[in-house]
């Protein structure tokens, strides 16, 4: 059974997880965090609208904290309080997508063009004073490492 949270997204889109379903692990997402995730399906609804409708795939939303390990996230990510969202606006390159959501979303606290055109975005909104980086994800090394600012590092 699916959970309207907003016109488009569902609790049960926000709280999917690959890893999850392949280790067995839970990702329920804990009731003191709905208000959260409400908050990021709000935003994304936004986001939507801005660009004319285009659906949104969300590729991760809520992660438990043992999802987060098992995907190797920071130990203080905002997708542990659902307050973040890694996604793709289907047919819109994801660096115009960071260019943007300073103007659609002027609360955000995090925005990482993650990986470049085959990557993703990742959005983080904040409980306090949103820092408003932006920043662009690399390997390097076989490391990730973050790059200050919005950067087309893959023009061709």
């Amino acid at each position: 059974m699916s959970h309207p949270i907003t016109a488009h997204f569902t609790l049960e889109e926000l709280t999917r997880s690959a890893t999850a379903l392949r280790l067995g692990l839970d990702n329920t997402l804990p009731a003191q965090y709905l208000r959260n995730a409400e908050k990021v399906a709000s935003t994304l609804e936004r986001i939507r609208s801005y660009f004319g409708g285009k659906p949104i795939r969300v590729t991760s939303c809520y992660r438990s904290k043992t999802v987060n390990a098992a995907v190797g996230g920071s130990l203080t990510s905002a997708h542990c309080a659902a307050m973040a969202a890694d996604f793709e606006v289907i047919g819109v390159p994801h660096i115009e997508v960071c260019w943007v959501i300073p103007e659609i979303v002027p609360e955000f606290d995090q925005v990482i063009y993650e990986f470049g055109p085959t990557g993703w975005v990742h959005l983080g909104l904040a409980h306090k004073a949103p820092r408003h980086q932006q920043l662009t994800a690399v390997k390097i090394k076989g490391k990730t490492v973050y790059k200050p600012g919005i950067l087309d590092l893959w023009k061709m």
